[in-house]
């Protein structure tokens, strides 16, 4: 088992690493508008910026507790490598140096990054924001080289404003363990299935056998409903109220999570273990046939392999063919109060450029970039080179939500009640009243509280 671990733990995506940890909050802190040196743009996306008699550094800071040895590995090391005369230094978020405790202190912040979720919570929740359309325009960023919905669903957060740029991506896909399906003699899963084939794939797996409760499906509540298909958000962003009452909400409850709950396996896991089944499920103790997940959860599983795995694209709504899950981008962004600003563009540039995506796509990072050649390396320097990686782009992205400061914090209130919910213990309708009534008080105290 140790050599597995080893063999897989190398292929750890940061952007799932990113998406769950906790957050921070901080100050207001400010800065000027212009950077003090020029840049010059190269045709890979790289650049030779213009020597400088003083020093460059660039100080970078997440919210996520990622170590530096994690920050080397994922982005620091390649940073340097690229740019040997700036000075690159991480301060890792943990007591005394979280982003409220280093602008308390004076300390310059540069670039912040995290998942876009988190990003806008951390730079506006800070008043770190700092609009990046000139200098990217200035330093020859490509924006159509991204994946458009990445890059609206950004400038939609940021009111018209770029405040950062993606540099890895996550979105929901749905993975299967082939040995249940083989089991029980049930065809696999495929890529273009709707929500109502997988539903009647499921309860062909429900099933007693050998003292196992197989578990047709089941999906990360959080993740899908985040990151719904039909692109409703927890909080509208021009209102900051809760949109729990939209009957869109319903319909996603009944579809991601009360169809599939209602089968004997199911229930029968819920009520004894008080909990829905998860990615232990899947893995550890198999008797999950089916679970919706992010695209880079088989990168941070050591003991992914011992299951025989495979995945397809993300089940539809009849009613959206082809759309799928909204995206969960990994996002840098400059702050107000970087010093340096157009070496801070270089870098950020760097990282979303074809030279840095093209070997993060083939270690397992979804690269946010349209490049047929990039996408196409997906995975292939992994164990899981042969798996369905198309699967990542059958679908289209379903356009993303402004993020809301209070986008998390409503999260939270919501989550309860799906478990709630599934056990029967309250209705759908009454769960989504109580949650709207719930967050509605959660999003006016932190308004009060920010005064």
């Amino acid at each position: 088992m140790a050599t597995k671990v080893n063999k897989v733990s190398k292929y750890v995506v940061p952007a799932l690493i990113a998406g769950i940890m906790l957050t921070a909050s901080g100050c207001s802190g400010g800065g000027g508008e212009q950077g003090k040196s020029g840049g010059g743009a190269t045709a890979e996306g790289g650049s030779q910026p213009v020597k400088r008699s003083e020093p460059v550094e660039l100080v970078i800071h997440t919210n996520n507790g990622g170590t530096p040895e994690s920050f080397d590995a994922n982005y620091g090391n390649r940073i340097r490598q690229k740019f040997p005369d700036y000075k690159i230094t991480y301060i890792q978020s943990k007591a005394g140096s979280t982003l409220q405790d280093l602008l308390a202190t004076g300390q310059r912040v540069d670039i912040l990054f995290q998942t876009d979720s988190y990003y806008f919570e951390l730079a506006q929740g800070s008043k770190l924001e700092f609009d990046m359309t000139d200098l990217a325009k200035k330093h020859g960023v490509d924006l159509n080289a991204f994946e458009p919905r990445i890059i609206e669903g950004l400038k939609a957060s940021g009111g018209g404003k770029l405040y950062a740029l993606p540099v890895s991506n996550m979105i929901q896909v749905m993975y299967y363990n082939k040995s249940i399906f083989d089991k029980f003699g049930v065809p696999y899963p495929k890529d273009g299935m709707n929500w109502d084939e997988v539903q009647e794939l499921g309860k062909k797996l429900d099933r007693e056998d050998g003292g196992v409760s197989y578990i047709g499906f089941t999906a990360s509540p959080a993740h899908i409903l985040g990151n719904n298909q039909y692109s409703i958000p927890y909080v509208d962003a021009k209102t900051d109220k809760p949109t729990f009452l939209d009957s869109t909400w319903n319909k996603l409850f009944e579809t991601y999570l009360l169809t599939p709950g209602k089968t004997e396996g199911y229930q029968k896991f819920v009520t004894g273990k008080k909990k829905l089944p998860y990615r232990l499920e899947f893995t550890d103790t198999p008797m999950l046939g089916m679970f919706v997940f992010n695209s880079s959860f088989p990168f941070s599983i050591p003991n992914i392999n011992d299951i025989n795995w495979d995945l397809v694209a993300l089940p539809t709504f009849k009613e959206k063919p082809k759309v799928g899950s909204q995206s969960m981008p990994v996002v840098f962004g400059m702050t107000s109060m970087a010093k340096d600003k157009d070496e801070a563009m270089e870098v950020i540039k760097y990282l979303g450029s074809e030279e840095f995506q093209m070997p993060e796509a083939k270690k397992g990072n979804m690269p946010v970039l349209t490049s047929a050649a990039v996408r196409k390396a997906f995975a292939q320097d992994t164990p899981f080179k042969d798996k369905n990686w198309g699967a990542l782009y059958y679908n289209e992205i379903a356009p993303s939500v402004p993020k809301n400061p209070y986008l998390l914090s409503v999260e939270k209130v919501l989550t309860p009640y799906v478990q709630q919910v599934i056990e029967g213990k309250k209705d759908v309708n009454t769960a989504l009243r109580e949650a709207q009534e719930q967050a509605e008080k959660t999003i006016a105290d932190a308004k009060l509280k920010n005064k």
